[in-house]
C-alpha cells in the first residue's frame, strides 16, 4: 500500500513538470525566431493519476492526535465520572451524617421527654405523698386532740361526778353516824383516850351482815357497847348506784371514842 502510494505520487509530478519544459522550450524557439510561428496543434496527454487527498504523515499524525485526544477525553470523562461519584459519595455520606444527627438529636430529644414526663410524675407522686402525709398528720393532730378534749372532757365530768358522788357519800355517812351515836351507850368505864375500831359489812339494801371489832379499846365494856350500837340499827339509808356503794358502804370502818364517834 505504502509502494503503491508513492508510485502514483511521483509519476504524475514528473509527467506535469515534462509538459511544462516542452511547453517553456517552444515559447523560447517561437520567441527567437522573427518568423511567425507555425501553430503546432498540441496533442493532449491524458495521465492516470490517483487523487491523493491527504497526507499519509499527517494523516498518521492526525490519527494518533485525535487518538490521544480520546485518551485525554476518557481519562478527564473518568476523572470527571470519578470526581462526580466521590461528591456523590461525599454528598451521600453527609445526608446520611445529618440523618443519623437528625435521629440522635430525635432520641436526645424522646429521652428528655421522657425524662421530663417521669420528673413530672415522681413530682406528682412526691406532692401526693406529702398532701397525704399532711393530711394523715392532720387527722392524727386532730384524732389526738379530739382524744385529749374527750379525756378532758370524761376527766371533768369525773371530776364533777367525784364531788357529786362524794358529796352524796358524806350524807349517807352522816346519816349512819347519826343513827348510831343514837345507839350508843357509853359504859361507865369509858374513860379518854379509849378507842375501839369496827368493821362492818352491809348488803347493797343496807343491812348490817356483820360487825366485827378490828381493835380493841382494852375496856370489854366499852367494846361490847360499840358492837351493840351497830347491831342495834339493823339497816342504813345506802344510795341506790350499785358502783358508789360498792365502792363506799359495801365494807367500812367505825372508829369509837368516849368523847367522838368516826367513821
Amino acid at each position: 500500500m505504502k509502494r503503491f502510494l508513492v508510485s502514483g505520487y511521483l509519476l504524475p509530478v514528473a509527467l506535469a513538470l515534462a509538459l511544462h519544459g516542452a511547453v517553456i522550450s517552444l515559447l523560447l524557439v517561437q520567441w527567437g525566431s522573427n518568423e511567425p510561428a507555425a501553430v503546432v496543434a498540441v496533442e493532449h496527454y491524458y495521465i492516470d493519476a490517483a487523487l491523493v487527498k491527504e497526507n499519509p504523515f499527517k494523516a498518521k499524525e492526525e490519527k494518533a492526535r485525535q487518538q490521544q485526544a480520546a485518551a485525554n477525553k476518557r481519562r478527564t470523562d473518568l476523572a470527571r465520572q470519578a470526581n462526580q461519584q466521590e461528591l456523590a459519595r461525599r454528598d451521600q455520606a453527609k445526608r446520611e451524617e445529618l440523618r443519623q444527627a437528625d435521629a440522635a438529636q430525635a432520641r436526645q430529644q424522646a429521652e428528655l421527654s421522657r425524662l421530663e414526663k417521669l420528673q413530672a410524675q415522681q413530682a406528682a407522686a412526691q406532692a401526693s405523698a406529702a398532701q397525704a402525709s399532711a393530711a394523715a398528720a392532720a387527722d392524727t393532730a386532730r384524732a389526738a386532740m379530739e382524744t385529749s378534749l374527750a379525756r378532758a372532757i370524761r376527766a371533768e365530768q369525773s371530776d364533777r361526778r367525784a364531788v357529786t358522788d362524794d358529796e352524796k357519800a358524806m350524807a349517807y355517812v352522816s346519816q349512819i353516824q347519826r343513827e348510831i351515836i343514837q345507839n350508843w351507850s357509853r359504859p361507865p368505864s369509858a374513860r379518854n383516850g379509849m378507842q375501839a375500831l369496827l368493821k362492818v359489812n352491809l348488803v347493797p339494801t343496807g343491812e348490817v351482815v356483820s360487825v366485827t371489832l378490828t381493835e380493841s379499846s382494852g375496856n370489854d365494856a366499852f367494846d361490847r357497847s360499840a358492837v351493840l350500837a351497830v347491831r342495834k340499827a339493823e339497816r342504813f339509808v345506802v344510795p341506790a348506784e350499785s358502783a358508789q356503794f360498792e365502792r363506799n358502804f359495801r365494807e367500812f370502818e367505825v372508829l369509837f371514842r368516849p368523847d367522838d364517834l368516826r367513821l
